[in-house]
């Protein structure tokens, strides 16, 4: 009788072993089925909609494929459209390892800048999902995306968009700015207010400063500061704003006089309510000379006397 129990007990842990098995099999087999979501655009354009998909394809390059040709099709979903625009077209597209490589045709550099966030952050979100892809790197013919600062952007995971918890997040927000340049004869300061999409993890100061070394392409506005300068470190601390960057800011020449150089920095800086002064140094080192007219040792305020007034 003992025996017998033995036996029974042993069946019923078998039976029970074999069910829960079967059952973390048929969930790992589902699992991407189950979960796969195609993320399109709402028709304001300023948030993504994630509509369930069932993937047919078995392997890593083919579900690459299918998935690709998925988010082209026109959405049949009310209230949504796709987030690559029809008129763009992707040329060629490659996996290496974990990363996919996706090349757009230059039609992608029509988009706004807060249409093309919200793309990237779609085709992202939906190619990561698939086992094996990682992270998702664009191109427009050939060459790596930019920034609105022109800065490479680094290949893109999902959790540059979506929290650990499945919420969507954003990273990015359009913001408006004042921005000083250059009069036409190099003598004063020309107020630009600029619209731009800000990425929320860099510092608004650094931000701001990566706009000026980019310049500013609008007729009779002139660059202040040398393209090729590099920012070592911003930073900023009760009401002081600390810019350290490169030599090349003191060395390379640029259309405008040393003050409208200077002043252009710390007026767009105290734009912000944080920055009351700027003070310089240049790797590293205080105390320095421009052009051996200004003495940059000590902290510099708004200077408003330096702003060309606008003619109706």
């Amino acid at each position: 009788m003992k025996k017998n129990r033995y036996l029974i007990l042993f069946a019923l842990v078998c039976i029970l072993s074999f069910c829960s098995c079967n059952g973390d099999l048929k969930k790992e087999n589902t699992k991407t089925e189950d979960k796969f979501k195609l993320y399109y655009l709402n028709k304001k354009e300023d948030k993504l909609v994630g509509t369930d998909y069932k993937l047919k394809a078995a392997t890593k390059d083919e579900q690459v494929q299918e998935v690709l040709e998925a988010i082209r099709q026109v959405s049949k979903k009310i209230n949504c459209i796709n987030a690559i625009p029809q008129d763009v077209s992707l040329l060629e597209y490659n996996v290496s390892d974990n990363t996919i490589t996706l090349n757009f045709s230059v039609e992608y550099q029509n988009m706004s800048a807060t249409r093309e966030i919200m793309c990237r952050a779609a085709t992202v979100l939906t190619l990561t999902q698939i086992e094996g892809i990682d992270y998702v790197v664009v191109e427009v013919v050939g060459v790596p995306l930019v920034n609105s600062y022109g800065k490479t952007i680094e290949p893109l995971k999902a959790s540059d968009f979506m929290e650990s918890d499945g919420a969507l997040i954003s990273n990015y927000q359009e913001v408006e700015m004042t921005l000083y340049f250059g009069s036409v004869d190099g003598n004063a300061l020309v107020e630009e207010s600029i619209s731009e999409v800000y990425e929320k993890n860099i510092p608004q100061e650094r931000f701001i400063l990566e706009l000026l070394i980019k310049g500013c392409d609008k007729q009779g506005v002139l660059r202040t500061v040398p393209e090729n300068t590099k920012i070592i470190s911003i930073s900023t601390q009760d009401g002081v704003c600390y810019v350290n960057l490169d030599s090349s800011f003191l060395t390379e020449p640029v259309p405008v006089t040393s003050e409208v150089e200077i002043y252009s920095i710390v007026n767009s800086l105290c734009e912000l309510d944080s920055v009351n002064k700027v003070q310089f140094s240049f790797n590293g080192e205080t105390g320095k000379v421009l052009r051996n007219s200004i003495n940059l040792s000590g902290v510099f305020t708004r200077n408003l006397d330096m702003i060309l007034e606008r003619k109706d």
